[in-house]
């Protein structure tokens, strides 16, 4: 197909929190961090396969403890500055040790990098370890040099450094780390001038309305195929429909759900990647065929509880009344797979195998409700017709207007015979995601996409300690103790296996099979998460959009620089 490299790419987005890679946990902000820094390592194409993009080479010590980049030569950021080791360094540490960092437990904790650690007593009275500023163990051999030394091998190191927390940014660049004043004010760094070496800056954010990112021409990589990319942001699927196929402003269709009619799609084969594709359309709404595939991806959706306020009791009634099988097949219409446990078949404990297996045992009922169990459960703790218990379902906009108003209104019908009064608080999504992370919740609605392809990152949701909404690197949002579940020491235990048994050897990996699954049981005992779905994402873009189909990863994890725009005709 003939392209014109001048051309912008025209996206929808939701809101976004930030720009700041050590700050930003969500897609929307993840997918344009993504195209604005490269890391060392990278996801092609949002693909599970791990390739160097800053990184020339990389060698590692015979104990899998030491990893030694060498880095591409003459990689820019986008002030002109060099790709160095040194800068690395200052972004781990920002990773590590920045008041604005969520993430600094994917470096410290998981893969391990070697530091040091002080005892302290919090505001409640309890000794915690806290990480002492300068003292990760990651050094600048030499300009184009740095060496990386982790307290045992991880068996997933160069995948994890893939994620995009880990990105290199200009030494001093911000100061809010000790020993650097910070060449620019942090708020500025992170809503308007990021400073990344990927194949875009930004050009304008405006929080709800849009976000522009210019190409580079001093781009390392391979040469950007597009001039810009252009999102306009919406808090509800509707608008964006209106906009992307009803009106054809976007360059790729949004297809909201009372909308998807799967007798549009046809398959011309299957890829080497085992996704199909082919073609979905025409839609009726502007006559045009779009190129069309399937993707199965790393991810969950769930419901969740703040169980710090909802007692456990009326956690297992939404259990027991929730039928993924009703929600897959009957209030989502495109392609889903039913969820009963949050790791995905593919990097689930024990594989897939297991997870079809002990899905059967899935202690609220496999593909079925069960509503007198839910009424009996809420009676045993003393809840009747004259005592009932109000309970908030929380989420975002999109997620209420995708399948979270028909779940609220099924459960709100089925739980009112188990004593159970429900009612529905959406909010953007920047919003609704700061107040799950503040605790301000009780039952919410969220879905977890793979950083990098292991069981611990899931399950990391999952270990009680991470979940408590008062530190500042919670991950889980759930506040799941001893006091609330009775299986939360389980949980920890589990935990306590993974990260013991970090390494690349068969016992190794049977070792976190194992924890993982203590995790998992601990969880579905507990009420504590409630999975029902894991995404077959579908990619569509109309004929006069090239796109490389994205992998297990998602598409937020893709670089869009290689999108080629030819003549849109009419819709120019």
């Amino acid at each position: 197909m003939d392209y014109d490299p001048s051309k912008e790419v025209r996206l929808t987005g939701s809101t976004m929190d930030t720009l700041d890679p050590v700050k930003a946990t969500d897609t929307s902000s993840g997918a344009k961090i993504q195209n604005i820094f490269d890391g060392l390592t990278n996801y092609p194409d949002g693909q599970t396969n791990v390739e160097n993009l800053l990184a020339e080479s990389l060698d590692v010590s015979d104990d899998q403890t030491t990893l030694t980049f060498s880095l591409k030569q003459g990689a820019t950021y986008n002030n002109g500055d060099e790709v160095t080791a040194g800068d690395i360094v200052y972004s781990w540490e920002r990773l590590a040790a920045s008041e604005n960092s969520r993430r600094a437990s994917f470096l410290l904790d998981d893969l391990g990098v070697v530091h040091e650690t002080e005892t302290e007593t919090n505001s409640e009275g309890e000794e915690v370890e806290r990480y002492v500023p300068g003292s990760i163990d990651v050094n600048a051999v030499d300009d184009y040099t740095v060496e990386i030394n982790l307290r045992q091998a991880f068996y997933a190191a160069t995948a994890m450094i893939a994620y995009s927390s880990f990105v290199p940014v200009p030494e001093g660049i911000v100061g809010d780390i000790e020993g650097y004043d910070g060449q620019m004010d942090y708020q500025e760094f992170a809503t308007t001038n990021p400073v990344g070496a990927g194949p875009y800056e930004l050009d304008s954010w405006e929080q709800a309305t849009e976000v522009r990112l210019t190409s580079r021409d001093d781009y390392h990589g391979e040469e950007p195929t597009n001039a810009a990319l252009h999102y306009t942001i919406f808090q509800e699927t509707n608008p964006a429909y209106t906009y992307a196929t009803v009106n054809v402003n976007a360059d790729f269709p949004v297809v909201p759900d009372d909308k998807y009619n799967p007798e549009l799609r046809s398959f011309d084969g299957t890829d080497d990647r085992g996704r199909r594709y082919g073609s979905y359309g025409p839609f009726e709404e502007n006559g045009l065929t779009a190129d069309y595939y399937e993707v199965s991806t790393l991810d969950c959706r769930y419901v969740a509880f703040n169980c710090k306020q909802v007692p456990k009791p009326v956690r297992e009634a939404v259990g027991y009344a929730m039928n993924q099988q009703i929600i897959t097949d009957e209030l989502i219409a495109g392609p889903a797979k039913q969820a009963y446990f949050f790791t995905p078949p593919g990097i689930f404990p024990g594989g897939p195998d297991a997870y079809t297996e002990r899905q059967q045992d899935y202690k609220y009922g496999y593909q079925s409700s069960d509503l007198q169990a839910a009424k009996q459960v809420m009676e045993d703790a003393g809840y009747s017709a004259d005592n009932t218990y109000s309970l908030s379902f929380d989420m975002s906009n999109g997620y209420a207007s995708y399948v979270g108003e028909d779940l609220f209104s099924l459960l709100r019908d089925q739980l009112t015979t188990a004593h159970i009064e429900m009612e529905l608080n959406t909010a953007d999504w920047s919003t609704f995601l700061n107040r799950a992370r503040s605790g301000n919740v009780g039952m919410f609605m969220l879905g977890w996409l793979a950083d990098y392809p292991g069981l611990d990152n899931f399950l990391k949701l999952l270990n009680p300690p991470a979940t408590i909404t008062d530190k500042d690197d919670n991950v889980g949002y759930v506040n799941w103790t001893e006091d609330n579940g009775d299986f939360a020491g389980q949980a920890e235990e589990g935990w306590q296996q993974i990260v013991d048994n970090y390494g690349l050897s068969e016992s190794d990996v049977e070792a976190r099979a194992e924890g993982g699954w203590k995790i998992e049981e601990a969880a579905m005992k507990d009420a504590v998460m409630l999975p029902f779905m894991h995404s077959v994402d579908q990619g569509m873009s109309y004929p006069w959009v090239t796109k490389p189909r994205s992998g297990a990863m998602g598409g937020s994890r893709q670089m869009n620089h290689t999108i080629k725009v030819g003549d849109r005709g009419e819709h120019e």
